[in-house]
């Protein structure tokens, strides 16, 4: 592929990144152990390799890594890695006897505390055997900055199939081209900051000669603004993030959320968010930091997705942030006011907020913004935790003839947001990972039970009697 500047969201991320919390999002995959193994019981680790590397024509940025501009001229790009080798991506481990959950989750954990190869494309996949139940775990783990939730589901995709006996895939010779040399890439980087400025001076022009359409924007974008500024308030979740994580994943009944979703005929989204908020009011108690009103703030990634040529998605993304109710509010009245709340958020311009503010951070040196922003990310006083849930696929997923039989997202922490929930659906379950750091959020397991005690309410309080038979 040609080399393609990073975009300026994904440009200030990878700047503002702290080195000790590496932006990191990923899935914890189950497998059938048998399809996998040889006639020796060992894995078909070079199998798995070579089926992947037939796949990656399908996501050509797996296969690229970011070059830096020299002297730091401008936004890096990302180029064909010349050297690419699928062993440097795709890696065998085992787990400890007995390969119980606690056992994978204590693994996963250390994958969210160890940072990627900035050398090499920004993505492993870890093929895990030693779990108990004859099964095998595959996580894939990549850098926010190449792909957010639903673009690694895109990746996950293009690797997986609908049936156990998917015939080969005869992938295309694939020629990587060799990156700019550094004076092109510096007189490119020069070409594209002339270019920004004059779009963005031409934009002011344009806005300017329309002054009550420029007044009105100003107005959404003043009260979308204000609406995220005041101070959320301090809870247990939020501590300078360090160097260790903490990592729970739980199976959800995906029946039960989508009974309560159907009957209240609010959004996968919101019933999410209403089980979040119920688990982290619990937990709060349980830890003696639970005042009446306190209503925590949530950021929630929304995407904002396009298709690059090749049919390949696009990491494009924005960040909704919503107040949640208080502790003193019933489940289904929780559900409602959330549900309210994000449709106040999304019709407001909340969601433009980000792009100007990644625009602008465009014109500062990386240099500053990689020690400025983990400092102000470390103190920020606004968010207190964030939740992102997508619905995945209904129909069960197969990776070399072997069926996925569970399926759990991860997301970092990150600044001093030491508590992240991802939800996913699969099949019949909701996949639910906890990500915490264990110096701020010491006890990860009580959020689960927090968690599975949620969906229990929600679903009594919704449903009443229906709630068993739906569950």
């Amino acid at each position: 592929m040609p080399a393609e500047r990073l975009s300026a969201q994904d440009a200030t991320l990878w700047c503002a990144q702290d080195p000790r919390a590496p932006l990191l999002i990923g899935a914890v995959c189950i497998y059938e152990r048998g399809p996998l193994a040889g006639p020796d019981g060992s894995l078909r680790i070079d199998d798995l390799r070579r089926h992947l590397e037939s796949r990656l024509h399908r996501v050509p940025r797996f296969r690229q890594r970011l070059a830096e501009v020299p002297g730091g001229q401008g936004r890096p790009l990302w180029v064909d890695d010349t050297d690419f080798d699928i062993e440097a991506h795709a890696h065998a481990a085992a787990l400890p006897t007995p390969g119980g959950q606690a056992e994978l989750d204590d693994f996963v954990a250390q994958l969210l505390a160890t940072p990627l190869d900035p050398r090499r494309p920004l993505w492993e996949m870890w093929i895990v055997d030693g779990l108990e139940g004859d099964r095998v775990a595959v996580i894939p783990k990549v850098s926010h900055v190449m792909a957010d939730g639903l673009a690694l589901l895109g990746f996950a995709l293009a690797i997986l199939d609908f049936e156990p006996d998917a015939p080969p895939v005869e992938a295309p010779p694939w020629h990587p081209e060799p990156a700019p040399s550094g004076t092109r890439m510096i007189t490119d980087a020069v070409a594209d900051q002339a270019r920004t400025l004059v779009d963005g001076a031409f934009g002011i022009a344009r806005a300017v000669a329309r002054p009550r359409e420029l007044a009105s924007q100003l107005a959404a974008l003043g009260d979308a603004a204000l609406g995220t500024a005041a101070p959320a308030p301090r809870l247990a979740v939020n501590g300078p993030v360090g160097a260790r994580r903490g990592f729970l994943q739980l199976q959800l009944p995906l029946e039960e959320v989508l009974a309560v979703k159907r009957d209240t005929g609010v959004t996968f989204n919101d019933v999410g968010l209403a089980l979040a908020t119920l688990a982290l009011h619990r937990y709060l108690a349980d830890k003696g930091d639970h005042p009446p009103g306190t209503r925590p703030r949530v950021l929630v990634p929304v995407s904002t997705h396009g298709t690059q040529p090749g049919g390949e998605i696009e990491n494009r993304f924005a960040q909704m942030v919503a107040d949640l109710p208080g502790p003193e509010v019933p489940p289904a009245e929780c559900l409602a006011e959330i549900h309210e709340e994000m449709v106040r958020r999304k019709a407001s311009s909340q969601t433009e907020i980000a792009p100007v503010l990644y625009s602008l951070a465009v014109f500062t040196p990386g240099w500053l913004l990689g020690r400025l922003a983990p400092v102000l990310l470390r103190n920020q006083p606004f968010i207190n935790l964030a939740v992102s849930d997508l619905p995945g696929s209904r129909d069960p997923l197969y990776l070399l003839g072997s069926r996925m039989l569970e399926l759990v997202p991860f997301i970092t922490c990150t600044g001093n947001m030491a508590l992240m929930i991802g939800v996913l659906s699969y099949v019949d379950t909701l996949g639910v990972g906890i990500t915490v750091d264990p110096d701020v959020v010491p006890d990860v397991e009580a959020l689960g039970e927090a968690l599975r005690w949620a969906v229990g309410e929600l679903a009594r309080d919704v449903l009443g009697d229906r709630a068993t038979a739906a569950g």
